[in-house]
């Protein structure tokens, strides 16, 4: 019972702020990337399997039915997802959604004729989209960082 109404005050609080996506005082929610595996691969399209934590500083739960986004590597377009999850984040907690993204040849041959214009061993990645509450207008979000690739090297014998 106390978890549906924790619900309840979430949807309802959404609701209200459904012009501005939160509530006035709610912090937005952070939406990074945790992880990334190859899927199926194809000719034409390549699927990934990857991982994004949705992280509420709030005081109320958040009840999501979805999220899309967009994934950049090294500033060049990588692979987009959507994906209809229902689940709740958690006062002051997280909810690690398993998704899907899709590469295209065009796509994977823009990252491999990038090589030479970065940095070895450092991948920079964007990670952009909006979630969508069960209540309220969605909420967008855009992180980006860094993947040291040398850090996975480092005790290889050569």
């Amino acid at each position: 019972m106390q978890a549906v109404g924790r619900m309840a005050v979430a949807a309802v609080a959404l609701t209200l702020g459904a012009c501005a996506g939160l509530p006035r005082g709610m912090e937005p929610l952070s939406v990074t990337l945790a992880d990334v595996r190859p899927g199926q691969i194809g000719l034409l399209e390549q699927e990934f399997l990857m991982k994004l934590r949705v992280q509420n500083p709030n005081s109320v739960d958040v009840p999501l039915q979805g999220v899309a986004f967009d994934v950049e590597l090294n500033g060049r377009n990588f692979a987009k997802g959507v994906s209809r999850q229902d689940g709740i984040v958690p006062a002051f907690g997280d909810l690690v959604l398993d998704v899907r993204a899709i590469s295209t040849l065009g796509d994977v041959l823009a990252q491999v004729g990038g090589v030479r214009e970065r940095p070895p061993g450092r991948i920079e990645y964007r990670l952009q989209g909006r979630l969508a509450p069960v209540a309220g207008a969605d909420l967008p979000f855009d992180s980006s960082g860094n993947i040291d690739l040398s850090a996975l090297t480092a005790g290889t014998p050569k």
